[in-house]
Order: C-alpha cells, then structure tokens, then sequence
C-alpha cells in the first residue's frame, strides 16, 4: 500500500479511485463506492481497499455539496468534477454511513492506522464527517 500521509487521498488506492473516477465521468461509481462499504447489514469485514473508495467517495459528496477538503494534485480533479453535481448532495446520508463504517470495528483501514498509534487519520475522517454532517 502506498501512503503517504493520513488524508482521506493521501494514498495510491484512493488517488487511483479518484482518476478513475474523472475518467468515467460517471456518478454511479460514487453511489457504488459508499454502498459497498455499508453493505446490506454492515457486518462484514470492510477490506482496505473498499473502505479507502468508500472515504474517497464521501470527500467527492462532500465537495458536491459544498464542502470540500483542501485540494492538492491526488484529489483536485474529482473534487473539481463533483461541484455543483446535484445527484451527488443527495448521498450524503449515505456517505455519512460509509464513512462511520469505515472507522468502525472489522474495518482494515481502521486496523492498519490503530497500529502505528497515529491519531491523524482518525482525525481526517472525523473532519470529513462534520463537513458531511
């Protein structure tokens, strides 16, 4: 896994996801990306790489509706894209879900940034919902 810091985008998956995303030009991805987080009974193990879509996804709601992180070269094309994307503010509810899934139990992202002790990445997403919120 390449990370280099503790944002939301400060990893290859999520700058991936991001590109990705730009490319397709496609809103569904973001509606697919949150509600494989939550799942149908948000009990399931939430691999690393669906929690880090799923807290990209919620930054691109988030700047749909207004509310954007700081943008920096892995993220500034997907928040500039989300902007004034109507069909994205109405996920927020559901961005909101995905990203509390994300930081609770049997959540490998989670585990893995438990493990070094660093607050700063529970802190991003702590930031990331009350801009949801």
């Amino acid at each position: 896994m390449g990370t280099w810091d503790a944002t939301v985008f400060g990893n290859d998956a999520a700058a991936d996801w991001a590109a990705g995303l730009v490319d397709a030009g496609d809103e569904q991805l973001v509606r697919d990306a949150l509600e494989r987080a939550v799942g149908p009974d948000c009990v399931h193990y939430l691999e690393y790489s669906e929690g880090v879509e799923a807290l990209a996804a919620a930054e691109v709601v988030a700047a749909a509706a207004g509310r954007a992180t700081a943008s920096n070269p892995y993220n500034e094309k997907a928040l500039g894209w989300a902007v004034g994307r109507s069909g994205l503010v109405e996920l927020v509810p559901l961005a909101v879900r995905a990203a509390e899934r994300v930081i609770a139990e049997n959540s490998e992202l989670r585990e893995l940034w438990a493990e070094p002790d660093d607050p700063a990445w529970a802190a991003a997403v702590q930031d990331l919902l009350g801009r949801l919120r």
